[in-house]
Formats: structure tokens, C-alpha cells, sequence
């Protein structure tokens, strides 16, 4: 039996300091639980003290069944457990002083970024209190010292930690010290270049009375519908006046209005060719600012609009005004002229197309073939396929009572008609896609529009309609859009949302009415104008069937 000895005694009160080296009064005090029947309070220190304490299960009931007994043997046995103690103590202890000389020891003072990642890492796994770990290398310092185990290994550790904690390590110091100094340095900067940033007061800034007039409509002018028309007036010729824009928007933010907004409405539809309603509806949105609609004032918006169009100078580059259909001009009626008259002048215009040379007249005519194209292919000559349709069927009827032979001046009146049904069935197949106003109907249900669209049954395609009628929904808003959007905003998901619920909510339902619900007022408010949900299912019929 091998007895403590002086080292092994200095460890254990070192490391256990009310342990005592006679008697264990945590076994006194587990018997004693058991006797007052408090079993769970006897358990727990079994649990965490004894069975650490001695965790060979064999020795600590023998140690147990003694003491109980007041057997001598304890005593024995006890010294015993504890030399095992000590064993384990000293092969914990020296496990702490190898990482230390191995970790710490070697590290140069010089690289102070691996000393300050090396002490960082070994001071925040002892103690969440820095200066703790000061007295843990010294006590371990002392622990090498008496093993006589990598003695200066472990000094020059302690030291190396003493020094980053207190600051006094010369490199890590002055690197601190550099960093400081350029932190203020920085900070002096960045003070200085915001002084001298240029801060515009726009309290001194001062307009004349004719820029305020060509800002401004007058005062007089209350009505909603009346503001988005003078307003639009007054900007439509002046959208890609650089200048202009910069004294508009300086006036918006000195008074806090929203003439900038209305003027870059403005801009945007004339840049991106939107129809004239499509760019009325975009003024009103930001004169109105919030969700305005009238049946009554759109109908007087729209005709209104196109008397004061007339008076518009068209001094603006074709490009730029492609897409704004110019108002139809009633022509007068042709006078009736005498047969004769009409003999005479086809006579005059043959015998002139005579006397022109080949080349002038094939130029000529290739110029007009050109004219006729563009005009063709422009939205604002280009007529509805309804009106096409109800003038061929007026034609009809004529066609056949007439028995006279098809002379050849009716020629190219025939073939306009033909390329005229071309074009507009064309249009008619893309505008039933993206429609501003749709014609009202009676209400149906969503099943029902998609059976009318489809020809099927809405039970077949329910499932596929709703898994990917979000592209559809999409890409409709994306051509419905009415104000600018924030380019970070979340306004086309929020619209998105509210109509897939409208969708998903009155599917079924035969009495459900988009036009005019609270759903598109919302969808309204987020910058899109929905007058109807068919394109939405006609595109997505489009696109999955």
C-alpha cells in the first residue's frame, strides 16, 4: 500500500481544498440522508460527488460498506483511493502544462497576429473573465515547478499571457497603438470630408415668376379630372427637357409637392410609348395620391383628353410619340363632282403618270408602299378587329345584290380592306392578352372563365391553374403598372398575393365581381391598374395548355 506523499498532499489541497485526508464527510452525509429517509437529496450526492470521487465501482462500496460498518479497513482503503486521486490529479495536471509549452511557449513575439489569435483563443476556453487567466498559468507555473516538468516552458507561457492581458507585450502593443492611431486618424477624415460635403439649403433657393408658372396650373382648376389634364398638358412637350426636369424636382423638394412625381409619370409614358389612357391613369394616380376611381370622370378624362390633343404641338420626334394614338379628325364630305369632272381628272393624273420617267415613278411608288406599312403596322391608324368585322358584314349584303362587273378602281380599295383584317386580327390576337379595360359582362366564376377560355371542364385543369398562375400574374402586372415602383420595393409581390388569394377565394363562385372590390382598390394602392382577371387566365392558358 503506498502511502501520500508530500507532492501528492500539495496537489489535492490544491485542487480539492476542503478535502481532508481522514475521513470523507460526504459519505457521512449520504448515510445520513438515507437514515432520514431523504433518498433524492442522498441520490444526488451519490451521483455527483462520490461516484467522482471514486470511480472504481468495486473500491467505493467496499469504501462504503466500512465506513457503514465502522470497519478499520476504511481508513486503509480510503488513503488508498485518495494515492488514486492524486495519480489522476498529477496526469490531468501535466496534460494543462503540455499544451501550454506546446501552444504557447513557441510563439514569437514578433507575429502578432498569430499571438493575439493564439491568446485570444486560450483565454476566452479558461474563464470569461480575462484576468482569470492570469492566476490559472500561475498556478499551473507553480504545478511544474514542484513536478519539475517543463518548468521554463510553462513560465515563459504564463509571462506571454500575463503580458497580452495587462498590455505590456511590446508588439502587441505597439500594433494596438498603430491601430488606434489610424482608427483616428480615419475618423478625422471621414469628420473632415463630411464638412466639407456639399449640402444643398433648398430654402435659398429662389424661382422666378416664369418657372413657377410653367410648374404650376392655376389655382382656379379643383376638379381631379381637370388637374391631370392641365397637368398633363403642360408637361407632354417638355418631357426630355434636362432642364426643365432639374428646376421641377428642386421646386418638389423645396415645398415638399408632388409636381415631380406627375412630371416623371409623364416622362415614363411618353419614353415607353403607353397609350393615352395608360398614361392618364398614371398621372391621376399620383395628383390623386391614393386610390381614386370614377366612371363618370374617366369617360369625361378620356374625351376630354381627345379635344385637347388637337391642340398639341407636334413639334416632338416621331419615335418618341409612337405609341400615342393620335385622335381620329372627322373628314368633311366630299363634294359630289359630275361624271365628266371625274373623267377628266383621272385623264389628267394618267396622262401625267405618262410623262413622268420610270425611275421618279418607281420611286414614288416605292415610297408609298413604305407609307402605307407604317401606318399599317402603327397602333394609332391601325382599326379594331370589331369595327373591321361590322364593316365587312354592312359590305356583305351590297356584294351580292350588285350584278355590275368589279371595275378596277375598287381594286386597291378591296386590298386595303384585306390588309387592314390582317393587321387588326393580329392586334386583336395580342391585345386579348393585356387589355386596360375589358368589356363588362355579367359576373361569372373563375371556373367558369377558364372553361370559356380553355372549352374544358374547370375541375381538369384546377390543380395546373393554380400551380402556375403566378407567371401569369406577373406578367400582367408588370404591363399594368401605373406610378414608378421602388426598385428594392415589395408593391408587384404584395399585388401578386392579394389577386392569387382573390383567384383561390371565388373560384367557385358565380357571383364574385373583381371591378370595383376592395381587392383591386389594393391592388390599386400598390401601383397596378387590374380592370379585369380574364387576361391573367387567357395568358395562362397560353402559356401551360
Amino acid at each position: 500500500m503506498r502511502q501520500l506523499t508530500e507532492l501528492d498532499i500539495y496537489i489535492l489541497k490544491q485542487e480539492f481544498p476542503q478535502l481532508s485526508l481522514t475521513e470523507d464527510p460526504d459519505i457521512e452525509r449520504y448515510f445520513e440522508f438515507r437514515s432520514l429517509n431523504r433518498q433524492a437529496e442522498a441520490l444526488g450526492l451519490y451521483n455527483t460527488k462520490l461516484i467522482h470521487r471514486y470511480p472504481d465501482s468495486k473500491m467505493r462500496v467496499q469504501l462504503m460498506t466500512y465506513y457503514r460498518k465502522r470497519d478499520y479497513r476504511f481508513h486503509i482503503l480510503l488513503t488508498d483511493s485518495l494515492v488514486q486521486l492524486a495519480d489522476r490529479t498529477v496526469v490531468q495536471v501535466k496534460k494543462v502544462i503540455i499544451f501550454f509549452a506546446e501552444t504557447i511557449a513557441p510563439l514569437k513575439r514578433a507575429k502578432v497576429y498569430t499571438i493575439i489569435k493564439v491568446c485570444e483563443k486560450v483565454i476566452n476556453a479558461i474563464s470569461p473573465n480575462r484576468f482569470a487567466a492570469i492566476s490559472f498559468t500561475e498556478k499551473y507555473t507553480r504545478y511544474a515547478e514542484k513536478l519539475k516538468y517543463h518548468a521554463a516552458d510553462m513560465r515563459q507561457a504564463a509571462d506571454i499571457i500575463r503580458m497580452y492581458i495587462t498590455d505590456t507585450l511590446s508588439s502587441v502593443r505597439e500594433y494596438r497603438e498603430e491601430q488606434d492611431r489610424k482608427n483616428a486618424q480615419e475618423k478625422t477624415r471621414r469628420a473632415l470630408h463630411k464638412e466639407k460635403a456639399s449640402v444643398v439649403d433648398f430654402s435659398k433657393i429662389v424661382f422666378t415668376k416664369e418657372q413657377v408658372a410653367s410648374i404650376t396650373i392655376p389655382s382656379s382648376i379643383i376638379r381631379i379630372e381637370d388637374k391631370v389634364l392641365a397637368y398633363t398638358m403642360k408637361y407632354w412637350n417638355r418631357y426630355a427637357d434636362g432642364a426643365f426636369e432639374n428646376i421641377l424636382l428642386l421646386y418638389s423638394r423645396k415645398y415638399g409637392t408632388n409636381h415631380y412625381a406627375i412630371f416623371h409619370a409623364v416622362k415614363v409614358g411618353r419614353v415607353r410609348n403607353w397609350k393615352d389612357e395608360e398614361l392618364l391613369h398614371a398621372v391621376l394616380a399620383n395628383v390623386a395620391q391614393g386610390y381614386y376611381y370614377s366612371i363618370s370622370g374617366d369617360l369625361y378624362l378620356q374625351r376630354a383628353w381627345k379635344q385637347l390633343k388637337l391642340n398639341l404641338d407636334p413639334s416632338s420626334p416621331p419615335s418618341q410619340v409612337k405609341g400615342l394614338p393620335v385622335p381620329a379628325v372627322k373628314k368633311a364630305k366630299a363634294a359630289k363632282r359630275s361624271k365628266k369632272q371625274t373623267e377628266k381628272a383621272v385623264v389628267q393624273k394618267t396622262n401625267k403618270a405618262e410623262k413622268e420617267p420610270v425611275s421618279t415613278r418607281k420611286k414614288k411608288e416605292t415610297k408609298k408602299n413604305v407609307q402605307v406599312n407604317s401606318v399599317s403596322v402603327s397602333g394609332a391608324a391601325m382599326p379594331s378587329a370589331k369595327k373591321v368585322l361590322q364593316k365587312n358584314t354592312a359590305t356583305a349584303p351590297e356584294s351580292r345584290k350588285s350584278t355590275k362587273p368589279v371595275s378596277t378602281a375598287s381594286v386597291p380599295e378591296s386590298g386595303k380592306t384585306a390588309q387592314e383584317q390582317i393587321v387588326a386580327e393580329k392586334a386583336s390576337a395580342s391585345v386579348q392578352i393585356y387589355p386596360i379595360n375589358e368589356p363588362k359582362g355579367l359576373p361569372a366564376s373563375i371556373a367558369e372563365t377558364v372553361k370559356k377560355v380553355t372549352g374544358k371542364s374547370y375541375g381538369i385543369y384546377r390543380d395546373l391553374f393554380f400551380k402556375e398562375v403566378r407567371s401569369a400574374i406577373r406578367t400582367i402586372l408588370q404591363h399594368s403598372t401605373v406610378q414608378k415602383l421602388s426598385f428594392f420595393g415589395s408593391e408587384q409581390n404584395n399585388a401578386e398575393n392579394i389577386i392569387y388569394q382573390f383567384l383561390e377565394t371565388n373560384y367557385d363562385n358565380p357571383y364574385q365581381q373583381w371591378q370595383g372590390s376592395k381587392e383591386q382598390a389594393d391592388v390599386f394602392e400598390q401601383g397596378f391598374r387590374i380592370d379585369s382577371l380574364e387576361p391573367i387566365i387567357r395568358l395562362w392558358a397560353k402559356e401551360n395548355l
